[in-house]
């Protein structure tokens, strides 16, 4: 009797009594090539075959957190500066299974970026051992450093950092909100705190750390009455200008602020610069406030002119200094800048007189005392003349002979 046939031919029925041996053998050589060491370099299937499942994990984890801690999905781990690195380049005595946890060992981030851990070590979070590589880089998730350069990457990295430093977060109307990332103005590995003279962000360094970005700005300002003064500010047993306090350092913050600066066109800015002027320039602000500049800004008046449209914004001098912007042979310009139709007699002008300075403003010192003189007088000589009046009509009404009297007779 022939043998049946399938309804695929020629090919006999399924047996399954064939396939075991398969299996078997399968399961054999699965078995020894997890078993066989891996070469330097090579990138085992082992691995993701069992970090890559979390059911997996869970089988042979005693919790479910830490299975969780155990699984790395191939996407991640791929996406990351390291995904192109074997396993057992960090993890080692993993090569065989199942693991023996007696030889197994981790490395540390140092044993490939020797430089950055030294950096680390003194830096603040070194010192007090408040964060570590992991902290901010993450462990199978680490960015490339060209993705921490983007818009993505900077914000990535803020997130990182304001999850300790929550009080340092930038509002969204800051204009490093979404193109610098901390580690662009703060020392990544070596982090120092502002008041350390070699801290990034230290008043002695700004100059430096802001004009990567701004070297025009920070040039000028370098060259300034503003830069200069710094060192002096600064340092002990520097020079300290007239009228200055050492607690007074004019550096990039002073004016900007750290976080949640302001540019130029966001509405409150002309007011702001104003008051940070006049933390240091007390008498100038009060003088300003009472001219029609000051009166306007205080109105709120976003076009009228403040402290920089006048003296600049970086590049100040004094106003003997040919280079200042409100220097003798430059004042017309700048007024002009305004006030287009201004001539000379116009930029005569002098916004910041004193009337109390009799050398330095002398016509507006005697003018502003004799108009006192004046006023104070005109308003004795008619106080006097209506006390004298009043007594006058009190007199003749009670003689009777006040001239409202006989007209009411009448």
């Amino acid at each position: 009797m022939p043998p049946i046939l399938s309804r695929r031919g020629n090919r006999p029925p399924w047996n399954p009594a064939r396939v075991i041996p398969v299996a078997r053998l399968g399961v054999t050589l699965l078995a020894v090539t997890m078993t066989i060491p891996l070469a330097a370099g090579a990138q085992s299937p082992s691995c993701e075959r069992c970090h890559g499942e979390l059911e997996l994990l869970r089988q042979h984890a005693p919790t479910l957190d830490s299975a969780r801690a155990l699984l790395v999905r191939p996407e991640v781990l791929g996406g990351s500066a390291h995904g192109g690195m074997a396993c057992t380049r960090c993890h080692r005595g993993f090569e065989s299974f199942p693991h023996d946890t007696t030889a197994v060992s981790t490395a540390t981030c140092a044993s490939c970026h020797e430089g950055e851990a030294t950096a680390w070590k003194e830096g603040v979070h070194g010192l007090d051992q408040s964060a570590g590589c992991s902290d901010c880089h993450g462990i199978h998730d680490v960015r490339a450093k060209a993705s921490l350069e983007t818009p993505d990457g900077a914000r990535a990295m803020r997130q990182a950092c304001t999850r300790c430093h929550f009080e340092a977060a930038l509002p969204g109307n800051d204009p490093h909100a979404d193109s610098v990332s901390c580690a662009g103005c703060h020392e990544p590995h070596r982090t120092l705190p502002p008041q350390d003279e070699r801290s990034r962000v230290n008043v002695l360094n700004q100059g430096t750390t802001c004009g990567r970005c701004h070297a025009t700005e920070a040039a000028a300002w370098k060259d300034d009455v503003h830069g200069a003064a710094v060192p002096a500010l600064a340092l002990p047993g520097g020079r300290v200008p007239p009228g200055a306090s050492r607690a007074e350092s004019p550096a990039c913050t002073a004016c900007h602020g750290a976080h949640g600066m302001l540019t130029p066109a966001t509405p409150g800015f002309a007011s702001q610069m104003v008051q940070r002027c006049a933390h240091c320039h007390e008498p100038y602000a009060e003088s300003f406030a009472d001219s029609y500049h000051g009166q306007a800004t205080t109105l709120g008046s976003e076009t009228v002119a403040t402290c920089h449209d006048c003296h600049g914004a970086h590049g100040i001098y004094p106003a003997a200094d040919p280079r200042s912007t409100v220097s003798q042979g430059q004042r017309l310009k700048t007024c002009q800048h305004c006030h287009t139709q201004a001539t000379a007699s116009f930029a005569l002008f002098q916004p910041h007189a004193d009337h109390s300075d009799r050398e330095r403003y002398p016509y507006v010192y005697w003018s502003y005392h004799l108009m006192t003189a004046l006023l104070i007088g005109t308003f004795t000589l008619f106080g006097v003349h209506t006390l004298l009046w009043i007594a006058r009509l009190s007199i003749d009404a009670l003689r009777g002979t006040s001239r409202h009297a006989d007209h009411g007779g009448d």
